[in-house]
């Protein structure tokens, strides 16, 4: 890795740290109003299995929003959510588009970010994004997310909300 990479690395987690949101709350997932789901779009079964896991979800949530990030310069294909790419990053890896902004401007009840890997733009939108409850990967930074689930696997992970899901809500 480049001195380059390794200096825009530092002042992306720089500006992480600096985002997280110290509001904590406790896990009572029952009467879900809002919650907002961050994935990684890039793959096509990726985003299939994301979107059978939100149709499950959305018997127990009101309201759903969907940010996918896609890991190229420009996106060409219609896709049933709203997403960001390559393009609408800024050299510290921030999303800057519209579609980016009003969702950290949202208040979720939950935000769950589906993405298992280092994904510089939507670690930076789960952090800055106001909502009571945060789920997402296991990373080195134990302050981005209230509840940290590890795993490798779309599938598990899943499985891990869902079970934590049901747990919380009784």
């Amino acid at each position: 890795m480049s001195i380059l990479t390794q200096y825009r690395e530092k002042l992306h987690l720089k500006d992480v740290e600096q985002g997280i949101q110290q509001k904590k709350s406790t896990g009572n997932f029952t009467g879900l109003a809002k919650v907002g789901i961050l994935m990684d779009a890039t793959e096509e079964a990726t985003r299939i299995e994301a979107l059978t896991f939100v149709e499950q979800l959305k018997k127990k949530a009101g309201n759903i929003q969907i940010l996918g990030y896609i890991d190229t310069k420009e996106v060409k294909a219609k896709l049933p959510f709203d997403f960001f790419c390559k393009k609408d990053l800024d050299w510290l890896w921030r999303p800057k588009n519209p579609l980016t902004n009003t969702f950290k401007q949202e208040t979720f009840d939950l935000l769950i970010n589906l993405c298992q890997t280092d994904c510089f733009p939507l670690e930076y939108l789960a952090v800055s994004t106001n909502a009571n409850y945060k789920i997402g990967a296991l990373t080195d930074y134990p302050n981005n997310y209230d509840l940290m689930l590890d795993s490798k696997n779309l599938e598990k992970y899943l499985e891990q909300v869902n079970f934590f899901l049901v747990k919380f809500s009784n």
